[in-house]
């Protein structure tokens, strides 16, 4: 199910954040004290700690990410 959000950078103390649409926490499992992690580089993916990587799934991901954005198609 890709799709594309736009999301309002909060103010947290001294922190900034961006929240979760309780749809995304509830589709993957994740609640309140669990560990995400965070990579990045030009790119920010935010994924449940338990969710491995490998590289179709990253392929697989990004060609839809290309769809959305409408610059590939596949």
């Amino acid at each position: 199910m890709p799709a594309k959000i736009e999301r309002k950078i909060l103010r947290i103390g001294d922190s900034k954040a961006a929240a979760l649409p309780p749809d995304w926490l509830r589709a993957f499992n994740i609640d309140v004290g669990d560990k995400i992690e965070v990579i990045y580089n030009s790119v920010i993916i935010i994924k449940p700690k338990s969710l491995s990587l490998d590289a179709d799934f990253l392929k697989k991901e990004l060609d839809l990410i290309l769809k959305i954005e409408g610059g590939k198609d596949n």
